[in-house]
């Protein structure tokens, strides 16, 4: 195994061991944007029953909302129903075919910002 010291200059957001705080969600949420208060990136979402996850626009980059790029939320469907990923005015969303649906139980996706309002959807999508 290889070890190495890291040094670091400012804030590092995350968990540098990994470690990544699961959600058990059982109600329509928004995400990318921090007012919201079920919105925390960086968490594992596990989702239950048929649920709407709302994309939020930036709100500006100074403000303490703002998600920062290159953060991500992750999904797990772990019953039977529908889980949406809906985007707001002015937000994009990539994925392949334009897919915006968990494609059942036990299927999974990252959700990640690449730029302000433009975020890359991807996994096991219908």
């Amino acid at each position: 195994m290889f070890q190495q010291d890291v040094h670091v200059v400012g804030n590092i957001d995350g968990n540098v061991r990994g470690h990544r705080p699961i959600i058990e969600q059982r109600a329509d949420f928004s995400c990318g944007n921090l007012s919201s208060p079920s919105s925390s990136f960086g968490y594992y979402y596990r989702v239950t029953g048929s649920l709407t996850c709302s994309i939020l626009a930036d709100p500006h980059y100074s403000s303490s909302a703002y998600v920062p790029i290159g953060s991500e939320y992750d999904f797990f469907q772990i019953t039977t129903g529908s889980f949406l990923f809906e985007s707001a005015s002015g937000v994009t969303v990539n994925s392949k075919n334009n897919n915006m649906n968990l494609a059942g139980q036990f299927s999974s996706a990252t959700l990640k910002k690449v730029r302000p309002n433009e975020w890359d959807l991807l996994g096991d999508l219908t």
